[in-house]
């Protein structure tokens, strides 16, 4: 196979002299058009730091390019070495965009990012993964900077062209190759093998003297010395709140982590929450009708059912185009669907098949779903409020609006007559019948509003932060919030 080497160096200056460099050798591929701005399109300009805090800083250019929040836990991030806290947050800006994951972390990997840690520079490729298995597609970055945020930060979102204040020196007016180099190597999709996807595979490390350095590289057999895997360590940094799923008669209500403890509130029954090694984080949470269970779905569609939530099938087997944003059960819980973030719907027990976005252009991707319970159909939304409708009324969206944060999820009205939408900052729109009683959308939030749910006894709403926070509106009533540690 044939290789192509290229080498770029950056310096940037944000605080004294930090250099950035990266080397790209492989496969030529095809964009995914998956969610936010994928290689070989960039962002238009780079985005000023919004705040001291990297993640506050990360999560403001996210959202430019319509991109939620970085589902992580500071707290929990910090806990891990550095070296795997630089494959923690470039696997999630890979996921977040609808990119399959870096399978895994490799010792004879870390031992190339080592070396190029120490001599701060870039690490050499080598021509094989440890099973012997021909590297097919190899990217490095080096940072001088000891934070892992810090170099997500300057490799994602400020690695283009400024005028004078550019950072990156090998992006210029004449040398446009060079501007965003670093962003293309970690989201570079990666190209195929003659018998499918390739395994994705990392090095890293970093050296006392402040410097990160990494190997991103594709292979057509997995290493044999895998240190750490992304199943592994997905849900430890996802220790945050992911929705609510409330009983019927609006008399309780069970709250969600993305390691899967659930936690219940008034009559809610305690059913239990999973305790193992998670393949893929947890994305949703959803009731049965009666009340008497419900069910849990993970990015790759896994499915996990408490009380009487019977399982109707998963997706957690199938290599999936872009990962799993939500579920909506039918209005008699004998099946499910489950949508993905490209809008393509997976029906499961009497869940109808009525149509999905799935491989048709979208302006931003889908977060969420709601079942139509009087005709059966139901409704993807989008992170811009746009709203797609199959065997379902279409009562209107934000998909033309500017919001100042993106949509998060959505719930529909008891008699299908209207639905309501949530904004990471607790912002509601509704339309058709679904009223409005009130929103968070003018307040200071110590953390985002990822999602919300209907009392139907009263025609209310709760909505549930990464923090586990709860907030009710109109006959909604507050019994209790799952504490979190992200934020």
């Amino acid at each position: 196979m044939r290789h192509r080497a290229r080498r770029r160096v950056a310096i940037l200056l944000p605080i004294g002299v930090m250099i950035i460099s990266s080397i790209a050798a492989g496969l030529t591929y095809v964009p995914a058009g998956a969610d936010g701005i994928l290689p070989p399109a960039n962002p238009a300009s780079n985005v000023a730091p919004s705040s001291a805090d990297w993640l506050s800083s990360i999560d403001t250019a996210r959202a430019q390019e319509g991109v939620g929040t970085m589902d992580i836990s500071q707290s929990a991030l910090a806990a891990l070495p550095v070296p795997e806290q630089m494959f923690t947050v470039l696997n999630i800006e890979r996921v977040d965009r609808g990119l399959p994951p870096i399978y895994g972390m490799s010792a004879q990997l870390n031992s190339y990012a080592q070396a190029g840690a120490n001599a701060m520079t870039d690490p050499p490729i080598p021509s094989a993964v440890s099973s012997g298995a021909p590297i097919t597609w190899g990217g490095t970055l080096w940072a001088g900077v000891p934070s892992a945020l810090g170099a997500d930060y300057y490799m994602m979102y400020d690695d283009g062209f400024g005028g004078p204040a550019t950072t990156n020196i090998a992006c210029g007016p004449a040398t446009p190759s060079g501007c965003w180099i670093h962003r293309d190597i970690i989201l570079n999709e990666f190209g195929n093998c003659p018998t499918g996807p390739p395994v994705l595979s990392m090095g890293a490390a970093s050296s006392a003297a402040g410097s990160i350095a990494a190997l991103l590289v594709s292979s057509c057999a997995p290493p044999s010395d895998v240190t750490l895997t992304w199943s592994q360590v997905a849900a430890v940094v996802s220790e945050r709140t992911i929705g609510i799923a409330p009983l019927a008669s609006g008399s309780g209500y069970w709250e969600a982590e993305a390691n899967g403890t659930v936690a219940s509130f008034g009559a809610a029954h305690s059913l239990g929450s999973l305790t193992g090694r998670l393949n893929a984080p947890l994305v949703g949470i959803t009731a049965t009708p009666d009340g008497g269970g419900y069910w849990l779905v993970a990015s790759d569609g896994g499915i996990f059912n408490f009380g009487d939530a019977k399982f109707f099938g998963s997706t957690g087997s199938l290599h999936l185009n872009k990962p799993i944003v939500g579920m909506a059960s039918t209005p008699d819980g004998k099946g499910y669907w489950l949508v993905a973030s490209d809008g393509g719907i997976f029906s499961f027990g009497d869940a109808v098949f009525h149509g999905s976005m799935g491989g048709s252009p979208l302006n931003q991707p889908v977060v969420g779903m709601a079942d139509d319970p009087a005709t059966g159909g139901y409704w993807e939304v989008a992170s811009d409020g746009g709203i797609f409708s199959y065997k379902a009324p279409f009562f209107g969206s934000t998909g033309s609006i500017h919001l100042n944060k993106p949509i998060v999820g959505m719930e529909t009205s008891p008699n299908g007559q209207g639905y309501r939408f949530v904004a990471s900052d607790g912002g509601i729109f509704t339309y058709g019948q679904a009223p409005f009683y009130g929103s968070t959308g003018s307040i200071h939030l110590a953390s985002p509003v990822v999602g919300m749910a209907p009392d139907n006894a009263t025609n209310g709403y709760w909505m549930a932060a990464a923090d586990g926070g709860i907030f009710t509106f109109g006959g909604a009533v507050y019994m209790g919030r799952l504490v979190s540690s992200a934020g």
